[in-house]
């Protein structure tokens, strides 16, 4: 038997691997020990089969024993893939708990402190964005992270972010929560809550900050003035001690104000550092208008691997309304929205069935709020979920064990005492499984990518600094090591200059990537051929009654919004596909590039791994490319203005803006209306504006083709001067030994203290 060990460091985002004792420092599987989370390791991707499968195709044995020393949570994933993988008859787990109990934030910052302190110039330089490290530092700290709510029509969205909030803040009526866009900040100090309300430029202030009631949030909402409400209050249900919440109320696909709200909702699926709660009606799953953001959503969960995949959390909320004893039971449901969401290429999805109203009553009453009369009658309903096994949401949704098991906990407890049923039923409503399973991805994933963004800046200064310092006393001491290191330094130039070819070679690639034209002119003809399709059934309606040829005129208003949505939504996938796509492949020739170049410069006890100027050129992956191509930054909270230019290639078409038809006729006995002639009207003025509308966006995927192309042409040239200036300083710092040594007994104390604090820092993360 094979014995396999992999300790998971998700602070540090570092494994461990070993095999058979030994640990693995070189092969495609040791390549991956750094800077990849086990969730991302665990799925496929580009030259990578999945953990699993690399390890069942290294041990060349029977039976293996994977030895999992990490976070459970961590470990349940792990478990989770090899329950899926077809090998799994050959594998044995077992799992050694690590813990870390310690104030990780406290202790770091004590650290900072003290770095700071020492008011050393390394420290203090200033990136391109005018930070230095402990600014970087301060400002991942303090970061946000937001759980935004997404929902299809009537699904109850207010009423479940009521619930979370456990009081009613936000209206419910569905007329009133159709233009803005709320967010609430968490803060645990306060036992009320505060608002500002903005215009749409989001800066505007509409009404100043004040306490609020649900009342005003009314008043707000049917203030068509008001496009924003910042709210700041406590988010009770969810722990904030690691990270700082916010929930954002957005639009959903069927009520937005404008495009501006739709580009806001895109901009939200398709970040990295949220929680997006899909709300459906459990009585209407599948609905015309969501079909663009669910195609959205399943791009994002493809792309993303499992973190990805966990990031979407499907809320199918009024269950309480399907009728058992008809046969509509919670299973069928949920089936229902597989097979529906299966439409979309979106698989496994995390599901959880919901009474959000139920819980809102139940909380309001343990907080002794009054009820009305309708209330009342609902909440008599309370022991239904107690009794009703039909009605044990929490049975049924798509939880990992942990969470699973500590709501059973909570069940067998709360079952015991009769004082607690309420307790128990609210657990049974499905809510607290909601934000069980927000806190378990703010634990996974959030809180972890917190403190290394925090960290990381500091770390890699640290480590750049001791080995630096290492490298230089190691010469400084052995002048035959000195001597040989000359020799390296020497080779490694020569050898430099001699491979300029290779990053001609990949500017040539870099210059070949272009978008097929033949593809807009066939997005152009498709679309003429299709609106030649739709307006044939009106041939021969010339003489229609008006009251007939109104409804025609609207029926056909509405077909063309929905092969608007349903075009715009094609063609943007397509574009972005072939767009990435063609991304993914300059990435992987760029990475064996870099590799290329590392690989064939030697030198000693020297890491250009370990160079900050050197790593900044790197690209990783494709949000790497989109980071470096936003020249304009702004503050971490997203909001959206007016932008005619629409930007890049994910841009929404300009909707078509319904026309008012007019008409005049001398009507004698009400039929005599050509609905053809409308029809064709209303057809000429659509199929210019939506082929203008395609024109345009493929002139902007060009645009964005070509900002990438400068983006990697960019990096080439910033690869080849950094690794000149690295070796040319090299050089330099090494020609005289007498200044070499003097300069490495001037610094030994320093470089004790950089050593002193790396070590630091490492043993707070460490488990």
């Amino acid at each position: 038997m094979t014995e396999f060990y992999i300790g998971y460091n998700p602070y540090l985002v570092e494994c461990v691997f070993k095999k058979n004792g030994k640990e693995l420092t070189v092969g495609k599987i040791a390549s991956r020990s750094k800077n990849h989370r086990l969730q991302a390791l665990l799925g496929e991707s580009s030259n990578w089969d999945g953990l699993l499968k690399e390890i069942d195709g290294s041990c060349d044995d029977n039976k293996v024993r994977i030895t999992f020393r990490g976070r459970k949570i961590d470990f349940d994933d792990l478990k989770y893939a090899l329950n899926v993988y077809k090998g799994k008859d050959k594998f044995e787990l077992q799992f050694e708990e690590a813990k870390n109990d310690s104030d990780i934030s406290k202790e770091l910052d004590e650290i900072m402190l003290d770095i700071k302190g020492k008011n050393i110039p390394e420290f203090n330089v200033k990136n391109e964005k005018g930070k230095d490290i402990f600014d970087s530092y301060n400002e991942a700290k303090n970061g946000i992270f937001e759980v935004s709510v997404i929902a299809t029509m009537s699904s109850g969205k207010s009423t479940l972010i009521n619930a979370l909030l456990n009081t009613e803040l936000l209206p419910s009526e569905n007329k009133a929560c159709t233009a803005t866009i709320c967010k609430i900040l968490d803060n645990d100090t306060m036992d009320h809550y505060e608002a500002t309300c903005y215009a749409d430029d989001g800066i505007t202030e509409i009404y100043p900050r004040q306490t609020i009631t649900l009342d005003s949030m009314k008043e707000f909402n049917s203030n068509g003035k008001v496009t924003y409400i910042d709210i700041e209050g406590s988010v009770p249900a969810i722990p904030s001690d690691k990270i700082r919440l916010c929930l954002r109320d957005t639009p959903g696909p069927n009520n937005s104000r404008d495009e501006n709200h739709s580009r806001l909702t895109n901009n939200i699926i398709k970040g990295t550092n949220s929680v997006v709660l899909y709300v459906m009606n459990a009585t209407q799953i599948a609905i015309k208008d969501d079909e663009q953001l669910l195609r959205t959503i399943s791009n994002e969960m493809r792309q993303g691997g499992k973190q990805a995949r966990d990031r979407f959390i499907f809320v199918i909320n009024k269950c309480d309304a399907l009728d058992e004893e008809k046969g509509e039971t919670v299973d069928k449901l949920l089936q229902s929205v597989r097979e529906y969401l299966n439409e979309f290429d979106i698989t496994e999805p995390t599901l959880i069935p919901t009474s959000a109203r139920m819980a809102l009553l139940i909380r309001k009453n343990m907080r002794g709020e009054g009820l009305s009369r309708n209330e009342r009658n609902t909440l008599n309903d309370i022991n239904d979920f107690i009794e009703v096994k039909e009605l044990h949401f929490e049975e049924f949704a798509t939880l990992t064990p942990t969470v699973k098991e500590n709501l059973q906990d909570k069940i067998r407890e709360y079952s015991c005492d009769e004082y607690k049923r309420e307790f128990e039923a609210l657990i049974h409503t499905g809510i607290p499984a909601v934000e069980a399973t927000i806190a378990e991805y703010i634990d996974k994933y959030a809180y972890p990518m917190k403190v290394k963004d925090a960290i990381k800046d500091i770390v890699n200064r640290l480590d750049e600094i001791n080995m630096k310092a290492e490298f230089e006393k190691s010469i400084a001491i052995d002048k035959e090591q000195l001597s040989k290191v000359r020799e390296q330094i020497k080779i490694a130039k020569d050898k430099n200059n001699q491979g300029k070819y290779l990053y001609d070679e990949y500017k040539g690639k870099i210059n070949e990537f272009k978008l097929d034209s033949s593809n807009e002119s066939e997005a152009q003809y498709n679309v003429e051929r299709e609106l030649n399709q739709m307006i044939r059934p009106y041939d021969g309606k010339s003489k229609i009654d008006k009251r007939d040829a109104d409804y025609m005129v609207s029926d056909f208003q509405h077909r063309l919004e929905d092969y608007q949505r349903d075009c715009e939504c094609r063609l943007n996938r397509e574009i972005e596909n072939k767009i990435f796509g063609e991304c993914k492949k300059l990435l992987e020739d760029y990475s064996y590039l870099v590799k290329s170049i590392i690989d064939n410069i030697e030198i000693e006890n020297f890491d250009f791994n370990k160079i900050r100027a050197f790593d900044s050129i790197k690209i990783s992956n494709l949000y790497d490319i989109q980071c470096r191509n936003e020249h304009v930054r702004y503050r971490s909270e997203t909001r959206v203005k007016d932008n005619p230019e629409r930007r890049g290639f994910t841009g929404f078409f300009k909707f078509w803006k319904k026309k008012q038809i007019s008409y005049t006729v001398n009507v004698e006995d009400g039929i005599d209306v050509d609905v053809r002639a409308i029809i064709v009207n209303i057809m000429s003025s659509f199929s210019s504006s939506i082929k203008r509308n395609i024109s345009d966006m493929f002139k902007q995927a060009n645009d964005q083709v070509e900002e990438y192309k400068t983006v990697f042409n960019e990096n080439i040239d910033l690869l080849n001067t950094e690794i000149t200036n690295i070796l040319e300083k090299l050089d330099y710092d090494t020609k005289e030994s007498s200044i070499l040594e003097e300069r490495v007994k001037e610094n030994q104390t320093l470089a004790n203290w950089f050593n002193e604090k790396d070590k630091a820092i490492r043993q707070v993360l460490e488990f």
